[in-house]
């Protein structure tokens, strides 16, 4: 550690523990206080989010006020759907992450792009014979010009498609606002 980061570092702690002592053992609730109340206390009601918080807070005491304990069997029998979602859902974060970010939207755009012109050209095969590019999908190098071009050209289809259903999607706290 750089040592004006371990001073930072350890001031912070102490800052951490004094209040502690002044809330009773609780450094970011009060007593009685729930996290999505301490969470809520600090931020501004004139904050442009609040009421996206807000909303958040109530529908995440709502789905807890339904939850129920699982066994150590049963967790282990539902860990497979929830890896498979889990998967979905990181491909389709990629896509959407893509899709509207505007600084890695420009540059996916342009190495889609560039890869189809390569392979236009003929030159993306012996692009990729000599490494110059590099193509992995699932861990796997994927070795044929062909394959690349339908791949790169799958991705920006689902790509457009999924920021497509990401704007289509009401938030009923924002449509409020409007």
């Amino acid at each position: 550690f750089e040592v004006g980061y371990a001073a930072a570092f350890e001031c912070f702690t102490d800052v951490l523990e004094s209040r502690k002592e002044g809330l009773g053992g609780s450094w970011f609730t009060a007593p009685g206080e729930t996290t999505a109340q301490a969470f809520m206390r600090r931020i501004r009601r004139s904050d442009p989010t609040y009421e996206i918080y807000k909303a958040y807070a109530a529908e995440h005491a709502e789905r807890w006020a339904g939850a129920k304990a699982l066994t150590m069997d049963e967790a282990l029998a539902q860990m497979p759907e929830v890896e498979r979602k889990y998967q979905l859902e990181c491909e389709e974060y990629g896509s959407v992450l893509f899709g509207l970010s505007d600084e890695f939207s420009a540059a996916g755009k342009l190495d889609a792009e560039q890869l189809a012109k390569l392979h236009d050209l003929g030159k993306l095969q012996p692009q990729l014979d000599s490494g110059a590019v590099v193509a992995i999908v699932d861990g796997a190098k994927v070795a044929k010009a062909e394959e690349v071009a339908k791949l790169v050209e799958g991705f920006e289809s689902s790509k457009d498609k999924a920021v497509d259903a990401v704007m289509a999607t009401k938030v009923t706290v924002l449509e409020k606002k409007k």
